[in-house]
């Protein structure tokens, strides 16, 4: 099949936020703005300034990381042997399976969170798409390689950026979707959805024949709530699991999809061999049995998160709930973009986003970082307002 060109990749866009089932087809053409944060080695070219210099916002790393065990891991796994054969993923599977109650062929194995999406949609090829939006850029992208016709689901700033899911249900059941991508924390809110409802759509769409990838990049911070151990006992659903934000590791590409062994096999014939490294193997594996680093960074997270979400409001900025390391802010004036170039002289970096379709170029998102350098983000939006 011919892949579409995703700059003219038809949308299918509602024009009031989840009815779904009054949902009308407007198919108009959307270019895929591509557009990331974490952008710290071109920010540090541009500034001429070292890395570690720049501060990052626009990521959602946890600053308490990485831990020191998976540093060790990388270390030791940097040995003649090691680098002389080929990567071999039977402990990390094990590690995966023993920490979910899961057997080692319910899991993929992928070089991050980006790739499996990948491989899980040229898995199962689907002709109907539909996407929650605002949404990571990368389903959209996915789909499109396919040729996938999308409806996006507009949620929108009068709701709370919150889905109505009795009306997700009903879409689902009326209108044959062969996939249906949920993100819980939802990136770029931060909102956990409700356990109950994301069950009610899975048991919709197992019903109706409907894929649900379920993408949990963020659940780690609210690890009680994660569905991944129910991926197997499901016909179609696929979970998602990234490993880089929460154990503070981007530039070691690691994550696994969990589902049941039958299609898990058939997602696995969409990736490279050899696709991880065995120093990203043992990083996993030592990130997986971090269990204090994982509970500190919850607590540190969560007292944090709280504070800096006060002193944004504190400042005239409305601030979304969220149960993630981040948060999604508007600005009671002016754009992201004017921000960010206003802090290019700090050598700070936020995310803008106005890439985000559904949203304007009012909102930013900010990753919770250490205290001090929350505060410091603060004071310096406040003096940007009183311009």
């Amino acid at each position: 099949m011919e892949a579409r060109d995703t700059s003219s990749m038809q949308r299918e866009v509602s024009n009031r936020q989840m009815s779904y089932a009054e949902m009308k087809d407007n198919s108009s053409v959307h270019p895929i703005h591509v557009e990331h944060g974490g952008k710290v080695y071109e920010a540090a070219r541009r500034w001429g300034i070292e890395p570690h210099q720049v501060l990052d916002f626009s990521a959602n790393i946890n600053p308490l990381g990485p831990p020191q065990t998976v540093l060790s891991a990388i270390e030791n796994a940097l040995t003649p042997t090691s680098l002389r054969v080929y990567p071999d993923a039977h402990a990390f599977l094990s590690a995966i399976a023993n920490k979910h109650l899961l057997m080692p062929d319910e899991i993929v194995v992928g070089s991050g969170a980006a790739s499996l999406i990948f491989a899980v949609i040229h898995a199962l090829w689907p002709k109907r798409v539909l996407i929650l939006e605002p949404a990571f850029v990368e389903y959209l992208r996915a789909s499109a390689a396919v040729n996938a016709q999308v409806t996006t689901a507009l949620l929108t700033e009068a709701s709370g950026f919150t889905p109505d899911f009795a009306s997700l249900v009903h879409a689902v059941k009326a209108r044959q979707f062969d996939l249906v991508i949920v993100n819980s924390p939802h990136n770029p809110t931060g909102a956990l959805y409700p356990r109950d409802a994301v069950l009610s759509l899975i048991d919709a769409a197992e019903e109706h024949n409907t894929a649900v990838l379920l993408d949990e990049a963020f659940i780690d911070y609210a690890a009680q709530e994660s569905l991944v151990s129910l991926a197997p006992t499901k016909s179609h659903l696929i979970v998602l699991r990234s490993l880089t934000k929460f154990y503070a590791t981007p530039g070691i590409r690691i994550g696994y999809a969990v589902t049941n062994a039958k299609l898990a096999a058939k997602i696995k014939g969409h990736i490279d061999p050899w696709s991880v490294s065995t120093v990203a193997l043992e990083a996993g594996c030592a990130a997986l049995a971090a269990d204090e680093f994982g509970m500190e960074s919850c607590r540190v997270n969560t007292i944090a998160r709280a504070k800096f979400a006060s002193a944004l409001r504190g400042i005239g900025l409305e601030v979304l709930p969220s149960a993630a390391n981040f948060l999604l802010a508007k600005l009671p004036h002016g754009s992201g973009g004017d921000l960010q170039s206003w802090l290019d002289s700090e050598r700070i970096l936020i995310r803008r986003c106005d890439s985000f379709h559904g949203l304007s170029d009012e909102f930013i998102r900010m990753a919770v970082r250490s205290g001090s350098d929350n505060d410091r983000l603060v004071s310096l939006i406040e003096k940007w307002l009183k311009g």
